[in-house]
């Protein structure tokens, strides 16, 4: 049998930059996942090359296991068989991804939609389920390079805008008439379960938030989802031992308040970490061979579709510097960039007959970052995100700040479940 070894196990870690975390609950996820990881060892490569027999099916052997290779939530190999097809086995990591469960059980509608439904070259889903320390996702392998690097010329800038313009565009074509994850039903796609978000999972892997603290169920209006997104950065300041901007909280609770609530759908698919590092690319004209990450994609308020993507620049939102002038003279020739990408985009499609003439979203990103619209949703999506102090909302400060000088010195991580729970609930 191969050797199946890992690759930078202590490689990509999501990046909490702009946020100081709780550094005994980021102590306690590394624990968790440097058990998890050597158990996943001690059964490879028996385990991926068993599950990806299990799921091809069908007469061919296995001729080759690849090392194991480690993203932020997952750690996947390449299982190659005889007659040369590839599987990639991906299991959700203990201690990164906190709902690795209902992570795997929303991205494969999402990757069976689209392979159905749209030309985008998605991934195949060959089976799914659990080993005996969690869940798992066997799909097809895409070849393709991943667009890393942020030094690169206007020209293939302009390449890879192209390619996520059109990724975008198909994304918003598909409405429905909640917010919510989306399941396959038995004759059309609905929306049947809460949407999972990257925030939720980093609030409760870094935040220490109680994993039960988030609402279920799915959200008829844009103005209730708000006043949840608002409520969960909130509840950071409770459980946070240390560090949680308490001023952006308690705007994202004001910019929430002030929403139409009773404004209804539709309302479209999103991808939160839909960005060029997660596309798959060939040759130098960064032609499209595949788009292979679909986590904390769900169906989301209009507005966020509607706002210019946060990735323009190739990095996170908390790698940005703090003085908005330094930021929009560097974000804005990126954005103008992207915008001449998407318009060639929308006018191929209407021309083709795939794209109807209000489905534009070009002129509505365009005005995203002038109508308020970029910053609101960015505040309402990332507990993150960088903001200079409100004199309105200093009255609960001082109460505050006594209670969150006092958590550090206890120096104690509450824990919200046992271990067992923990296992049984969160696999």
């Amino acid at each position: 049998m191969p050797d199946c070894r890992v690759v930078s196990v202590f490689g990509v870690v999501p990046d909490n930059r702009g946020n100081d975390w709780d550094h005994l609950a980021e102590e306690y996820n590394d624990k968790l996942f440097a058990g998890w990881l050597q158990l996943l060892f001690q059964q490879s490569p028996a385990l991926p090359s068993r599950l990806a027999t299990q799921h091809r099916c069908g007469t061919a052997r296995i001729a080759d296991v690849s090392q194991f290779t480690k993203g932020a939530y997952n750690i996947c190999c390449i299982v190659t068989f005889d007659d040369e097809f590839r599987a990639l086995v991906r299991f959700p990591i203990l201690g990164r991804s906190r709902f690795r469960t209902e992570k795997s059980r929303n991205e494969a509608p999402v990757m069976k939609l689209l392979s159905q439904n749209t030309a985008l070259p998605v991934p195949g889903i060959l089976g799914m389920g659990r080993w005996g320390c969690g869940p798992y996702l066997v799909i097809t392998f895409i070849e393709g390079t991943l667009f890393l690097n942020p030094n690169v010329s206007d020209s293939d800038i302009q390449s890879a805008y192209r390619v996520m313009a059109q990724v975008i565009l198909v994304l918003s074509k598909p409405i429905f008439s909640s917010i919510g994850a989306l399941e396959e039903g038995s004759q059309m796609w609905k929306v049947a379960q809460r949407p999972l978000t990257l925030n939720m999972n980093e609030l409760v892997r870094v935040g220490n938030l109680p994993p039960g603290i988030f609402a279920e169920g799915t959200f008829s209006t844009a103005g209730e989802y708000f006043e949840e997104l608002a409520r969960q950065q909130l509840s950071h300041l409770q459980y946070q031992r240390n560090d949680a901007k308490y001023i952006a909280r308690c705007l994202s609770r004001k910019i929430a308040r002030e929403y139409k609530k009773q404004q209804l759908g539709p309302f479209h698919l999103y991808c939160e970490d839909s960005r060029p590092s997660n596309v798959l690319f060939a040759g130098q004209d960064f032609s499209l061979t595949g788009v292979i990450y679909w986590k904390f994609t769900y169906v989301a308020p209009a507005e966020f579709t509607y706002t210019a993507p946060w990735w323009l620049l190739i990095e996170s939102p908390e790698a940005w510097e703090s003085d908005l002038h330094v930021f929009l003279a560097r974000y804005t020739p990126r954005l103008h960039l992207f915008l001449n990408a998407l318009r060639s985009c929308e006018d191929e499609m209407i021309r083709k007959g795939a794209l109807k003439e209000y489905q534009r979203l070009s002129e509505r990103m365009s005005e995203s970052l002038n109508n308020g619209l970029f910053g609101s949703a960015l505040l309402l999506g990332k507990a993150t995100y960088r903001l200079s102090l409100l004199p309105q909302e200093l009255d609960g400060l001082k109460m505050f700040v006594s209670s969150k000088m006092q958590q550090p010195r206890e120096n104690h991580l509450g824990e919200h479940m046992s271990m067992g729970k923990l296992i049984d609930l969160y696999c």
